[in-house]
């Protein structure tokens, strides 16, 4: 049993830091390369599992990678029995970070792909948990399994819609939250770059969802709900990666919620913890 269940990806990221990244059909030199544990899912799972009980419902390969991250989401204090074992590569995501700590990514889902809707529902109903946040780097019939199983079981249903892709309204109208940047906020809405303000692609979204977190890194967060609007402001902390903050943000705000606090109480607490954690080399979270 876990208070909150995360149903996403698990990847090795490819981490390669460089001094720009290349412009179309140019070659540059990276300066440092690393792999580490990574996958939207597993991120915001072990970001749980630092406040409450979590469980991870996800697929890796029967490599050596799916054995690494499996030992990362030990370590972490992440319920693994409803991990699924499977016979494809491991999924991976190229990371290209520049020294501003900023990141481009590329994702390969592989083995995630194989996370099907009949497992998904199974696992829930054997962990019982009252929050279960999805992302959209496994199939979206997968999320829609798990979004079936919160209306059946009044659970509370968190959506990270990341990347962007075509959504079936009734997972965004069962969201509480969805929680995403400004960037994926004007892509779901089909919005202009920098037409909208935050507080107002939030508001724009609470027209389709329960409740809705837009973040903006260091701007800060912008949420919406049946209670309460408001802006938690960013915080200013020296930058040295931000890979993976997003994922700590949507993880800690999920266990905060899990734990019964109020919206804009969980996204002060996960705000907090990503700038924490844009402060560190990735190598030692």
């Amino acid at each position: 049993m876990s208070n909150v269940a995360v149903v996403g990806s698990a990847k090795l990221d490819l981490v390669i830091e460089v001094g720009r990244p290349p412009e179309a059909g140019e070659t540059v030199l990276g300066s440092a390369y690393s792999e580490t544990p990574g996958g939207k899912g597993l991120n915001q799972a072990t970001a749980s599992a630092r406040i409450t009980t979590t469980s991870f419902i996800g697929a890796v390969g029967t490599d050596t990678a799916g054995k690494y991250l499996t030992d990362r989401l030990l370590s972490g204090a992440v319920g693994i029995g409803q991990l699924r074992r499977v016979d494809l590569p491991t999924g991976r995501a190229i990371v290209v970070v520049t020294p501003e700590g900023e990141n481009s990514i590329i994702v390969l889902p592989m083995a995630n792909s194989a996370l099907q809707p009949d497992h998904v529902g199974q696992a829930l109903t054997v962990e019982g948990p009252s929050v279960v946040m999805c992302q959209l780097e496994i199939p979206i019939e997968s999320v829609a399994a798990a979004e079936s199983w919160c209306v059946k079981n009044d659970a509370r249903f968190i959506l990270n819609p990341s990347p962007v892709a075509d959504i079936p309204p009734v997972l965004l109208n069962s969201a509480d939250p969805l929680v995403l940047n400004r960037t994926e906020a004007e892509e779901l809405l089909g919005a202009a770059h920098g037409l909208h303000t935050g507080s107002e692609l939030a508001q724009l979204l609470a027209a389709q969802a329960k409740s809705v977190v837009v973040t903006g890194g260091s701007s800060g967060a912008w949420v919406v709900d049946q209670r309460q609007t408001g802006h938690i402001p960013g915080l200013d902390v020296p930058v040295k990666d931000t890979t993976g903050a997003g994922d700590t943000f949507t993880g800690t705000l999920a266990a905060h919620l899990a734990l019964g606090a109020e919206l804009i109480d969980a996204v002060t607490h996960a705000n907090a913890e990503a700038a924490r954690i844009v402060q560190l080399d990735r190598l030692a979270r």
